[in-house]
Parts: structure tokens; sequence; C-alpha cells
């Protein structure tokens, strides 16, 4: 084409008729692809939609408990020191990088032995066949929460948007902190646990439900079993917060070095609470926490957290 058509409009008389013929196919050509990008991008929010309304996001029904015979002499705790996160931000604050990981192709998990299998509670044994990362369930009534624990030490931030079947869903699936131990010989002080504080109120986006101190009242107990013992949890203190505001974030606390240093993190986060329970843990009592964003925003540095501690 000749420098002199180059300035013409495809639509004008002027312009030749070969040009304007292959201008016109080109804008076919590229409204075909919008349209076909726009049709897999519906159909992928589709998808996402009823994997995430009718399947749950991948995550399993609640498991039929089976009757065990509880021991009569339990464990007493063991404390191993661990390195706290900075005082700035939380395992939720990996979200952003975790939304573009999660899309990749999961790996396959290694299959859990024969005897690891052997030792968790009949009622939760398929479940850790199909995902050995699994390492509790936990239940509060009131409330939809009644879903599967996950851990991944190595890669903390695996399940921020995975479901428990490890493929992606935008919920992603309640996990325990990687610095926190649940084994019965050498349980960490304090057991942390992460979810999304989702808008249709999956995951964690009923446990603000807790500020209400009438639904604390109604709630105050709920469970938590590990893989190896179930366990009955009372509330301690709800609390609000932002990332980096606290001098003792309970997001840091994992274990302590004595008896002094655990008195100062529990009453930390209990001077913070926005309202007295009355309850007030002792030291070496096993303490729970369950950490969600302070609303449904994305990138948001709110943080609500529900403290608990267990009780035979």
């Amino acid at each position: 084409m000749s420098k002199h058509y180059r300035r013409l409009r495809g639509d004008s008389a002027y312009y030749p008729f070969a040009a304007r013929t292959g201008l016109r196919a080109r804008q076919r050509r590229r409204a075909r692809l919008l349209r076909c990008a726009g049709t897999a991008a519906l159909a992928l929010a589709a998808v996402l939609l009823v994997r995430q309304s009718l399947f749950r996001g991948g995550q399993p029904a609640a498991p039929v408990a089976v009757p065990t015979v509880c021991p009569t002499d339990a464990p007493a705790p063991a404390h191993v020191t661990v390195q706290p996160l900075a005082a700035t931000q939380d395992a939720l604050a990996g979200t952003q990088q975790a939304d573009s990981s999660a899309h990749t192709t999961p790996e396959s998990a290694a299959p859990p032995s024969a005897s690891k299998t052997a030792a968790v509670l009949p009622q939760y044994r398929a479940l850790y066949a199909e995902n050995p990362d699994l390492i509790g369930w936990l239940r509060i009534d009131g409330t939809d929460i009644d879903l599967p624990v996950v851990q991944t030490p190595g890669d903390n931030e695996y399940y921020l948007r995975r479901g428990f079947d490890r493929f992606y869903a935008v919920g992603g699936t309640l996990f325990l902190d990687e610095r926190c131990s649940t084994d019965p010989d050498a349980p960490s002080a304090n057991w942390l646990i992460y979810g999304h504080n989702m808008r249709d109120g999956s995951m964690f986006g009923q446990l603000t439900r807790y500020r209400d101190e009438a639904f604390y009242t109604a709630h105050p107990t709920f469970t938590f079993d590990t893989l190896y013992e179930t366990a009955t949890w009372q509330v301690v203190a709800a609390v609000s917060t932002t990332l980096g505001a606290d001098e003792l974030p309970y997001y840091t606390f994992f274990d302590a070095d004595n008896k002094l240093d655990w008195q100062h993190r529990v009453q930390a986060i209990t001077g913070s609470a926005l309202y007295d329970t009355g309850i007030t843990p002792e030291y070496g009592t096993q303490l729970l926490t369950l950490s969600t964003c302070g609303d449904t925003r994305p990138g948001t540095e709110a943080r609500f957290a529900l403290l608990a501690m267990r009780v035979e």
C-alpha cells in the first residue's frame, strides 16, 4: 500500500478495495478472538462458582465420628522454641502470590505410611489417605465451619488458594502454621490456624460472628480434633487488630521460652479482647488461635482472631 493511502480510514471511499477487504477481515478475526476469550473467561468463572458453591471449594464432607476410648493419662505438654514471623506480617499476607502459583497443576502427595495411618483416628483415616496434609478437623456450632485443617511445612501458604483436593479454589483451605506442632509428644504451646474471610460466609467468613458477645455467650466452646485425639476448646478472647499494630502480635505466638514469656504472650492477646469472657488460661494449657482477615476486602491489613484453650 502506498504512503498516500495509509492516512485514510478503512471506511473511506478512497481506500483501496483490497486493503479495505483485508482490514475488515482482520477486524472480524479480532472480534472472534475477543468473543472466544470472553466465552472462555465466563466459562472459567462459572466453573469456579459451581466449584465454590456446590462442591464446597474442593472441601470434603464432614466425616462420621467413630466412638473411641480415650486414654486416662494424657502426656504432659512439651515446649519447643520456635522462631516467630516478623511482627508486620502473617501467612494470610501472601494471598496475592498464592493466586498465581495455585493455578499450576498440583503435585501428587506422597501416600502416608501404614504405621502413620494406623495411628490416625478411624473417622479421619480415609481423608488422611486421600490427602496426607490433613492434620485435623474444626467444627464451630452456629456457623458453617465444619472443615478440614491441613499443614504443609516448607510451603506454609500452599493452601491459600487451593482446596483440600489440591486444585485451585478461591477460598483455599484452613491451614495450620508450619511453625506449630500437633505431635502429642511435643506440641507447640499455641496452634495457629488461618482461613480466608469469604464474602459468601465460607471458610472463616463466619468466624467474625464472635465480635458479638451474645454470639460468644451462645457458643462458648467448639471442637478441633487432631488426627490422633478429639478435643473441646473454650473461647478465651476475641481480638480485632491490624498487622504491625501490636508489640506482641498473636500471629507470632507459637511457643514460649518460659512461664513468664507464656504469660506475657497470653496477656498481650487478652488485653486487646473485644469483651471479657472471664476465662484465664493456666500455664501449660494447650492454646489454639483461629485467624482471619478483619473484613472481606482483598489485601486488607485488618485481622480478627479467636484465642481458645483446650478443656477436658
